[in-house]
């Protein structure tokens, strides 16, 4: 959802609450994402700036973020130039989507000197700039150089020019009759309004529409409804400008949000919310953390896959070799017949006709020789090739065994890796692969961070159902927090996470809640039937030197079940 010029009017009234604050804190989340904590009235803010082409917007925030461990050197910057600095004003000129936030800050020197952090929330041209007194930009969180656009250079020491304006209104300074004239004028009210007026999507506009005329067309208003309606437009924007508005999130059938509005919205499902702070935490609540998880661990993402593309050839050639069960045992028949024929063969033959005394009658064959050697040494040669080919094939299938298991353990990572929320299981997963060899152990100091928990559901009969989303998850639970008769659940020759149901002999419906969520955090995610087998966690064992997750089980049963989102859902987490 792209937040559009009225939504962002919405954060910008309740982020005037910051106005006489002091900033406390400046912190940098990720790369493109700013977040200044507040003092103001007496009561602690968050005000979160986020230039992410996809999620850019400003707003009020309750989510708290975890930090890099060392700030980059924008969010330094800011740190030097405006901690402790007061916020003097925060404006939307003409309701578009640039904001600016005016702070007053004593300099070395001790005079108090203004400065602006922009926002300009535009998609993939979004943008975090501080700019100077003077009007010199200071630094920017994405620099844009002369060849990234011949439209604006964003960079230290130049002038901060504004971006590119439409020809549009300020819905603002509007009246009743502006708006009756530009709906009254067009056969499409919506474009129309779109078109006329600053910070209208032309998909929120229809649903402003049809809100203030509760879903009638137009031409269905009387001229006196009309006029009234027009008067709501207006209404609406004065209200929006004091901060006395609706917020809302609009849910799909589903049940899941589609997007944030700043009123009550007609026709379709949506959850009021207590401010467009609230709902745009809501609504990016788990976006956020899959496109954050996305780009910090693209790195491990690419190792795995090599290594699991690694692993694949390697599997390919050893089942080649293996597979060459024919060709082996045809040098073991050379030899033996040339040993056999050796007296009727002659010195400096190329090639050896005899009949392989192993078919019933005898059939003529013909074996290629080196006429350097001997009709014995020749016998010797294919023995020797026999011998090394037979060893060759031997050791590729007690090889193919360890790659199978390696391929396994890979995939399960990977799997793991889609399961990350947080940096403690983003850091976890890691640590593990540097363990293991796979990715090389970072040099200088490493945050500390405290250790990630596993998921944990309360099923239907009011037991809790627990979810590992990475190996160490996995033998914490069931290893150490799982009873011995506790069930222990995992899919059937599919990588994904250990789920222990905390109960002995628990109910069906409770066995079935588990198998879901045992299918629906595996690899088997969005296939049908996927078996899950299951069995008292006293038959569960960790074979010595096993790799982390790895365990062997019996006495289990299987379960098939098709992973639904929306039963997964149904099933109640546990904060």
């Amino acid at each position: 959802m792209a937040m559009d010029g009225l939504s962002l009017a919405a954060a910008v009234a309740e982020a005037r609450a910051l106005v006489g604050g002091r900033i406390d804190k400046i912190q940098q989340p990720d790369k493109d994402e700013l977040v200044l904590a507040v003092r103001s009235g007496g009561e602690n803010y968050r005000l979160l700036l986020c230039a992410s082409p996809e999620h850019c917007r400003l707003q009020l925030t309750g989510v708290k973020r975890e930090n890099p461990i060392e700030a980059p050197a924008f969010c330094m910057l800011l740190r030097k130039r405006l901690s402790g600095g007061r916020i003097l004003s925060i404006d939307q000129p003409n309701l578009d989507r640039s904001v600016y936030i005016s702070i007053e800050v004593q300099n070395d020197l001790g005079d108090m000197v203004p400065y602006t952090l922009c926002a300009e929330i535009m998609g993939k041209y979004s943008n975090i700039i501080l700019i100077s007194e003077k009007g010199i930009i200071m630094d920017a969180i994405k620099r844009v150089g002369v060849g990234m656009s011949n439209v604006r250079t964003i960079l230290p020491g130049l002038e901060y020019v504004a971006p590119p304006s439409q020809e549009k209104a300020d819905p603002m300074q509007a009246d009743s009759a502006d708006f009756y004239d530009v709906i009254s004028g067009s056969m499409r009210p919506d474009k129309a309004l779109s078109a006329r007026f600053f910070g209208l999507a032309p998909s929120v506009a229809a649903k402003l529409l049809d809100s203030v005329t509760k879903g009638r067309g137009w031409e269905e208003l009387t001229e006196e409804e009309r006029q009234n309606a027009a008067s709501e437009f207006c209404k609406f924007y004065r209200e929006l400008d004091e901060g006395s508005f609706n917020a809302a999130m609009i849910i799909d059938h589903e049940g899941e949000p589609e997007g944030v509005l700043p009123f009550i919205p007609y026709g379709c499902e949506y959850r009021e919310m207590e401010s467009i702070g609230e709902a745009l935490d809501s609504f990016y609540a788990e976006t956020d953390i899959i496109q954050r998880m996305c780009r910090q661990g693209a790195g491990i993402r690419k190792t795995l896959q090599n290594n699991i593309e690694r692993c694949k050839k390697k599997l390919a050639m050893q089942d080649e070799a293996i597979s060459s069960e024919g060709d082996i045992e045809k040098l073991r028949l050379y030899g033996e017949l040339l040993t056999a024929n050796a007296y009727a063969l002659q010195q400096g033959s190329s090639e050896a006709a005899v009949y392989n005394y192993y078919m019933d009658p005898p059939e003529p064959i013909v074996i290629p020789l080196d006429s350097r050697l001997s009709p014995n040494d020749n016998a010797q040669k294919y023995y020797k090739k026999y011998q090394k080919a037979k060893a060759a094939r031997d050791m590729a299938a007690e090889q193919r065994e360890k790659t199978l298991e390696e391929l396994e353990y890979l995939e399960g990572q990977l799997d793991n890796l889609d399961k990350c929320t947080g940096d403690s299981e983003l850091r976890e997963l890691s640590d593990e692969l540097v363990n293991e060899g796979y990715i090389k152990r970072p040099k200088g100091k490493v945050q500390r961070l405290p250790a990630s928990k596993p998921m944990c559901f309360v099923s239907s009969d009011g037991i809790e159902i627990y979810v590992g989303k990475n190996n160490r998850q996995n033998d914490m639970l069931t290893l150490k927090l799982a009873g011995p008769r506790d069930i222990w659940m995992h899919t059937k020759e599919i990588p994904g996470s250990h789920v222990i149901i905390k109960a002995e002999n628990p109910p069906k419906q409770t066995l079935y809640e588990g198998a879901l969520l045992a299918a629906y955090y595996s690899k088997g995610r969005g296939g049908e039937n996927i078996p899950v087998d299951y069995t008292e966690k006293r038959y569960v064992k960790k074979p010595s030197g096993a790799k982390p997750g790895m365990v062997i089980y019996t006495t289990n049963r299987t379960a098939y079940v098709t992973p639904d989102p929306a039963e997964v859902k149904a099933i109640r987490q546990k904060a």
